[in-house]
């Protein structure tokens, strides 16, 4: 699984499957050429395909509902801990307060 990528993805014109779904079933509804059906259905494909990579890039997805809850819970404790130690070390400074 990918870290944190840099690359920001707009998930509503990545994941927009209905205008590809549509052009499929106008070219089946008004084509009688079996290759622009073809081309049609193999660029649904590769979108599909594209979809699932996205997906298989997401950081976290392996692991279930419980398990990001307790590593939130881990990470909020780490942060707790962090900020009080930065708060003992630096009392002056209300930059992180």
């Amino acid at each position: 699984m990918a870290g944190c990528e840099s690359d920001e993805v707009d998930v509503a014109k990545e994941f927009n499957l209905l205008p590809l779904i549509f052009e499929t079933i106008q070219a089946l509804q008004k084509t009688s050429d079996p290759q622009e059906l073809t081309k049609k259905v193999n660029s649904f494909r590769s979108k599909l395909q594209h979809c699932r990579s996205l997906l298989d890039n997401i950081s976290g997805v392996e692991m279930s509902c419980e398990e990001q809850k307790e590593l939130l819970r881990k990470c909020q404790a780490q942060y707790r801990e962090k900020w009080w130690v930065t708060r003992l070390i630096f009392p002056n400074v209300s930059v992180f307060f």
